[in-house]
C-alpha cells in the first residue's frame, strides 16, 4: 500500500510539472499580430502567386502583337525525277543550302487587341484579391489574437476562483471539526470545487486550441503555447462609435478591394463580350519575311551563294466557329458578362450588410460592456458581504457559494464582452474597408 502511495504522489508530482509546462507559452501582443498575418499569411502568399501568374499572362498578350524570329540553316538534296517551269520532266540532281531568318507573324487583330485588354484588368483583379485577402487574413488573425485573450483571461479568472474555492472549503472543515458548521455544508463547498476545476479544465483546453489556431494563421511554430502579452481585459476603442452609417457605408464602397475587384473581372468579361462580337470583323493578318542566303548547283550547295529575301503578306477572315456568324460565342460571352454583373452586385451588397451588421454589433456590445461592468461591482460587492458574516448556518453557506458562483460568471461575462467588442470593432473597420 506505501509503494502504491508513493506511486500515487510521483505521478501526480509529474503531472503537475506537466501542466505548468503546458502553462509556459511564448508572449505575443497584437501589434506583433497585425504585422506578421499582413506579411505570412499563408492565404496571401497564394493570392501573391495569384497575381504574378495574371500579370505573367498580360505580359503574354501583349508580346503576342510582336513577330517571332527564327534564324537557321536550310540543306536540301534532291536526284531523280523534276518537273521544270514549263512543263517538261527530266531526270535532275541538285543540292541547294539556305541561311538566314525568318520573320514570322500571324496576328488576329481583333482577338489579339481584346484579349490583352481582358488579361489587363483580370491583373488588376488579382492585384485587388491579393489586397482584400491581406486584410482578410489580418482580420482573421485579429479575432483568433482576440479569442486568444478571452480564453486566456478566463482560465486566470477560473484558478483564481479554484483557489478561492479550495479555501473556503478547507474553512468549512475546520469548522466541522469544531462543530460550528453543518456537514452538508463542507460537501457543498467541495461540489463548488470540483464544478470550478471542472469549467477550469476545459477553459485550458479553449485556450490550448485557440492559441494553435493563432500560430497557424501567423505559419509560427503550432506546438508552440502562444499567451496574450495583455493581463486583463482591455476594452480598445479602435472606430469612432459616433460616426454615421451612411458614411460608412459610403466609405467602404469607395474602399473595399473586393469591390474593385469585382468591378475589374466585370470589365474584364466586357471586353470578352466585345471580342466575341467585333474581333471576327478584324482580319487575321500573315506575315513571312525570310531574309539570309541562297546558294546551290546541280553539283554544289555551295556555289553561287548570294542574298536571297521572300516576303508574303495576307489578310484573310474566318468564318463559322470562333469567326464571324458564331451565335455559340456572342452568347457564351454574353452570359459570363451577366455573371459578372450579377457577382458585382452581390459583392456591393454584401458589402453593405457587412458595414450595418457590424456597426450595430458595436453599439450594442458597448451597451452590453457597461451593463457587464455594473454586474461584476454589483457581484464583488455581494460576494463580500457574504463572506462578511462569521456564522455558519446553512442559509449563510449557500449564500457565500451563490454569491461566489455569481461574481465568477460576471467576470467571466465581462471577460467575454471585452473580448466581443474588440472584435466587433475590427470587423467594423474591415467591412468599412480601412
Amino acid at each position: 500500500m506505501r509503494s502504491r502511495g508513493l506511486l500515487f504522489a510521483l505521478l501526480a508530482s509529474t503531472l503537475g510539472a506537466v501542466a505548468q509546462e503546458a502553462m509556459r507559452g511564448e508572449p505575443i501582443d497584437l501589434p506583433t499580430v497585425l504585422k506578421l498575418a499582413g506579411a505570412q499569411g499563408i492565404d496571401v502568399e497564394i493570392a501573391e502567386a495569384k497575381l504574378r501568374e495574371a500579370r505573367a499572362a498580360a505580359d503574354s498578350s501583349t508580346w503576342a502583337l510582336f513577330p517571332t524570329i527564327s534564324p537557321g540553316v536550310g540543306y536540301r538534296n534532291h536526284t531523280g525525277q523534276a518537273q521544270s517551269f514549263a512543263g517538261p520532266v527530266s531526270e535532275v540532281g541538285k543540292e541547294s543550302v539556305t541561311a538566314g531568318a525568318t520573320l514570322f507573324l500571324s496576328l488576329d487583330l481583333g482577338e489579339a487587341v481584346y484579349r490583352r485588354l481582358a488579361a489587363k484588368q483580370t491583373a488588376q483583379a488579382a492585384e485587388h484579391g491579393l489586397a482584400a485577402q491581406r486584410q482578410q487574413t489580418v482580420l482573421q488573425a485579429t479575432l483568433a489574437y482576440f479569442d486568444l485573450t478571452k480564453s486566456h483571461h478566463a482560465v486566470a479568472l477560473l484558478e483564481d476562483s479554484v483557489k478561492t474555492a479550495k479555501d473556503y472549503h478547507a474553512q468549512l472543515g475546520k469548522a466541522v471539526q469544531l462543530g460550528l458548521a453543518f456537514k452538508g455544508d463542507e460537501i457543498r463547498a467541495f461540489a463548488q470545487v470540483s464544478r470550478l476545476e471542472l469549467r477550469l479544465r476545459q477553459a485550458q483546453d479553449q485556450r490550448r486550441a485557440d492559441a494553435a489556431r493563432l500560430a497557424q494563421l501567423l505559419r509560427l511554430k503550432i506546438t508552440e503555447a502562444l499567451m496574450p502579452a495583455d493581463d486583463r481585459p482591455l476594452p480598445l476603442t479602435v472606430v469612432d462609435g459616433r460616426r454615421k452609417l451612411d458614411e460608412l457605408v459610403k466609405g467602404a464602397l469607395t474602399r473595399r478591394p473586393e469591390l474593385m475587384e469585382a468591378g475589374a473581372l466585370h470589365d474584364a468579361a466586357q471586353h470578352q463580350d466585345d471580342a466575341a462580337k467585333y474581333a471576327p470583323l478584324y482580319p487575321t493578318l500573315g506575315a513571312q519575311v525570310f531574309a539570309g542566303g541562297l546558294g546551290g548547283s546541280t553539283s554544289s550547295a555551295r556555289r553561287d551563294f548570294a542574298n536571297s529575301t521572300d516576303t508574303y503578306v495576307t489578310l484573310s477572315w474566318k468564318l463559322g466557329a470562333g469567326g464571324l456568324f458564331d451565335g455559340a460565342r456572342t452568347s457564351g460571352a454574353e452570359a459570363r458578362l451577366r455573371q459578372a454583373q450579377l457577382a458585382e452586385t452581390k459583392t456591393r451588397d454584401e458589402v453593405v450588410r457587412q458595414v450595418v451588421e457590424a456597426q450595430a454589433h458595436v453599439t450594442y456590445l458597448g451597451q452590453q460592456l457597461k451593463i457587464a461592468e455594473e454586474g461584476v461591482r454589483s457581484a464583488e460587492q455581494g460576494y463580500k458581504l457574504a463572506l462578511g458574516r462569521q456564522q455558519f448556518a446553512v442559509g449563510m453557506v449557500l449564500e457565500a457559494l451563490q454569491s461566489q458562483q455569481d461574481l465568477i460568471q460576471a467576470r467571466l461575462d465581462y471577460a467575454a464582452t471585452v473580448g466581443e467588442l474588440n472584435k466587433a470593432q475590427f470587423r467594423l473597420k474591415t467591412a468599412a474597408g480601412e
